[in-house]
Parts: C-alpha cells; structure tokens; sequence
C-alpha cells in the first residue's frame, strides 16, 4: 500500500472511514490444505483429484479490523502457481476499495524485457516486446472486456531469451473484463510486476462483514525459454480450466 515508505504500484488501496488511505497489513497467520475450493462470486480453476496444494497467508491491518487473505495454489503437474486475493471488512464502518491485484511479484535485479499481445478484430494478438528499463510499463483494458486490444497475457523475461533457452516468467489472468498489469523498475533496478482488475473508476464499497475476491492469476516459470513456458500453460488449460464434456475432446 502506498503511504508506509514503499513509492513503488501498490496492490491494495483502500479509503476509510476517516478519510485515510494508507494501510499496513502485518502478518497474521498461515495454513496449508489440499483441494482447489470454488470462489464464491467468480471463475476459477479446479482440480478434479484434489492434488493441489493451497497455501493461505492472512493479513491484517495495524490499525483495523480490515483483513487481507493471500491465497496460493500449486498445480505441481503442470509447474503452474495460481494466486488470489480476498479483502474482508469487520470494521463498524464501511470501506472504499479502490484497488485490489491479484498477483504481486518483486525482483532484486533489473535486465528484464516484457512480451505483450495486441491488436484488433481478425488481427488479434500481434507480439510485442519491450525491454523493462525505469519507469513503468502497463498493459490494460478499460473496455469492460479483456478484449483484442491488449490481452491480460503477459511474459516477464530475459532480454536474451529464446524459445529454447533464457529465463521466462508467464502470467496470466482467468478474467475477462477491464484488466491491468504494470511492470515498475526503480531506481536501484529492482523490478515489480502488479496484476489483477484495472483500478481505472473502479470503487467497491464493502459494509461491516463484506469482502471482495480478487480474480485468479496463473504464473508459471520456465528456465528452457518460451516453449517450456508454453508447455506448462498448455496442459494447465487442458487439465485444470476446460470441464465436462469439451475436456481433451478432439475437434
């Protein structure tokens, strides 16, 4: 959260009460399950044999009854980590949600390049890359769609990278509206990437008792290149988001 020292995108932002937005979510508790249970308000992914492992990191405000869940989810068949968060108000007062990612990464170093995808009707997902240098770089839609225009899939890498060989870091969001992802390098070339819905106009009022769910992120790492990043996503696809009937069906 802005407002404690850190200048850097936020991944929350909430206005209270009081008018204050900073917060400081500490470290609350932690637990470890099986099993891949639904989200209540969006999609998701599954898992049919309950082999996932799911990490819960709780988090809460210094100063209020505001609590933040981190939830992790590893699908070790296919080297794919998926994460959400989920923000729950117990204060007397209501809250303005203003901003909530689904994923957060930070990086020690810098030398990275970003892969995006854009476009338009019949042209989508045109390749784009872009060394990450100081600064900010953002993919978003504000269309209320994911949309042709830029894809909420993006490719954090080595500069070098190929398909064979380089470090690669894929991400990717299981949502289809107005999506945001920002790749921050500061400074001291330490790089953060943010992604989740698109904080553009968005306001959730959440009363005493209410939460909000943040959508699912899907990131896998690869260290053979692009096709082993594929690979990876590919078969998270196929086993643990296409259900039923269409599942491994030949067409």
């Amino acid at each position: 959260s802005y407002g404690k020292g850190d200048i850097r995108e936020p991944f929350v932002e909430v206005r209270y009460a009081d008018g204050s937005n900073t917060s400081d979510f500490l470290f609350e508790d932690a637990s470890i399950t099986s099993g891949k249970p639904e989200f209540e308000t969006l999609p998701g992914s599954y898992d049919a044999d309950d082999n996932v492992e799911h990490l819960t990191i709780t988090l809460k405000d210094r100063d209020r009854q505001i609590f933040l869940e981190l939830h992790y989810y590893v699908y070790e068949d296919c080297d794919v980590i998926c994460r959400s968060s989920k923000i729950i108000n117990k204060e007397k007062d209501h809250i303005h949600l203003n901003r909530l990612m689904s994923t957060q990464i930070d990086f020690p170093y810098g030398e990275f390049a970003l892969t995006s995808f854009h476009g338009g009707w019949i042209k989508e997902m045109n390749k784009t890359t872009t060394p990450i240098g100081r600064g900010k770089f953002v993919v978003s839609s504000y269309t209320g769609s994911s949309s042709s225009r830029s894809n909420p899939f993006t490719i954090l890498h080595s500069r070098e990278a190929t398909e064979d060989a380089g470090d690669v870091y894929g991400l990717n969001l299981i949502y289809s509206s107005n999506h945001y992802t920002c790749c921050e390098q500061n400074t001291f070339f330490k790089t953060r990437i943010v992604s989740g819905i698109n904080p553009q106009s968005f306001c959730f009022v959440l009363e005493e008792g209410q939460s909000f769910e943040s959508p699912e992120a899907v990131m896998t790492y690869s260290d053979k290149g692009f096709g082993k990043m594929s690979k990876n996503l590919h078969k998270f696809v196929r086993e643990h988001i296409v259900r039923g009937k269409w599942k491994k069906k030949v067409v």
